[in-house]
């Protein structure tokens, strides 16, 4: 019997102060009524948490109540983080004319942290040989090398041929827009014990928002993988496009959008100029808009495919 239906439990014998001995019952009950029952939720020999599951609050509120403090996981993946280029001053520093602030370091690292892994900000590395090669080796006992800048076409985009003369150079540029000049190689590293390994290399684009969205494209399925996850794909919906789209060089298009649920339906408006180096493009973009290869056009009320970047509550209005 539930203590709520019964008269007042508050109810106390004047002169012993003690409960009154008698309770007044208010409601029918029935054999094995409000009684928890052992085994109802977790039996004996039963496997709780099976491998590759992903340590969650209930997962941990689980370990908690069976009395275990402690369990096997995949270590987190440390990624280092290295912005290129001659033009960048750090953040808190006066800004002299010419010049920009590195953003990259802080928008990739944040997106290290939020899928799981440890981000490492080596700080910048001027278009100079020597200082290059001195700050990718303070990459050496990471687990994944990130490098924005210096994959692209100018005379001082030299992180591409060092990466290939010290390791391994996979591939360089991709058919996507934005974030043509991306690549993908290795370096030599050395684990906790000494012990030479090869670290993963992905060099992104410099322009901001090509940055972001590389990250986003390539480099978080791969962290993904290396913790053990198996689902890698981008939550996506089917979205009517409130923009149209010329897609005339043949590439694949990831622009950024703002995508809501009105009347059932998912709508996609694009945030605005979709240049590679428009950041605001990226902050203002719950949704990247998907514009495949083959097609040279997206008309206005076409229906797009669209990637979600975030679920929030300005998705259902």
């Amino acid at each position: 019997m539930q203590f709520e239906d019964t008269d007042d439990q508050k109810q106390k014998d004047g002169a012993t102060n003690k409960r009154a001995a008698q309770v007044a019952i208010f409601s029918e009950t029935s054999p094995g009524q409000n009684i928890r029952l052992a085994g109802e939720d977790i039996t004996r020999g039963k496997i709780m948490l099976k491998k590759d599951t992903v340590i969650r609050p209930a997962e941990i509120g689980l370990m908690a109540s069976i009395g275990r403090s402690k369990v096997k996981v995949i270590r987190r993946p440390v990624v280092a983080v290295l912005s290129t280029g001659n033009e960048l001053v750090e953040v808190a520093k006066p800004l002299p004319e010419g010049k920009i602030h590195d953003s990259n370091a802080y928008s990739i690292a944040s997106l290290v942290k939020r899928y799981g892994c440890i981000p490492r900000i080596l700080g910048i590395a001027r278009d100079e040989e020597k200082e290059l090669v001195s700050k990718l080796k303070q990459a050496q006992d990471t687990d994944m090398l990130l490098t924005t800048g210096g994959v692209s076409m100018g005379d001082y985009d030299m992180v591409k041929d060092i990466i290939a003369r010290d390791g391994e150079m996979v591939f360089w540029k991709v058919r996507v827009k934005p974030g043509k000049p991306l690549a993908f190689g290795k370096i030599k590293g050395k684990d906790k014990n000494g012990k030479a390994k090869s670290i993963p290399h992905l060099g992104l684009p410099g322009n901001a928002a090509s940055c972001m969205v590389s990250f986003e494209i390539f480099v978080r399925p791969a962290l993904l993988k290396m913790m053990g996850k198996k689902n890698l794909v981008k939550p996506a919906v089917e979205a009517i496009i409130e923009n149209t789209v010329k897609n005339d060089a043949g590439r694949r298009i990831y622009d950024r959008a703002i995508v809501q649920k009105r009347d059932g339906h998912y709508y996609a408006r694009l945030t605005g100029p979709q240049g590679s180096g428009i950041l605001t493009s990226m902050s203002l973009a719950n949704g990247l808009v998907l514009i495949p290869e083959e097609k040279d056009k997206v008309n206005k009320g076409d229906t797009v495919q669209a990637l979600m970047l975030d679920w929030n509550e300005e998705v259902n209005i």
